[in-house]
């Protein structure tokens, strides 16, 4: 059976020093107890997050 992995090496290293946090970690073990989530669900979660915080990029359209 052969597994097809859609992330780059750098996607890879750029997940691990997120989820190297203690914080992120924290975040992780909350969601997968309360929600009842697996990990990798889990750690989704935190990815969607952290990308809906980030702040506004130059040159990027508002709403008006």
């Amino acid at each position: 059976m052969s597994r097809t992995n859609n992330t780059t090496g750098l996607e890879n290293r750029t997940e691990q020093r997120i989820f190297s946090s203690p914080v992120a970690l924290a975040f992780v073990r909350t969601v997968v107890v309360r929600r009842g989530v697996t990990e990798a669900q889990a750690r989704k979660i935190y990815l969607d997050y952290l990308n809906r915080a980030q702040p506004h990029r130059r040159g990027a359209r508002t709403a008006a």
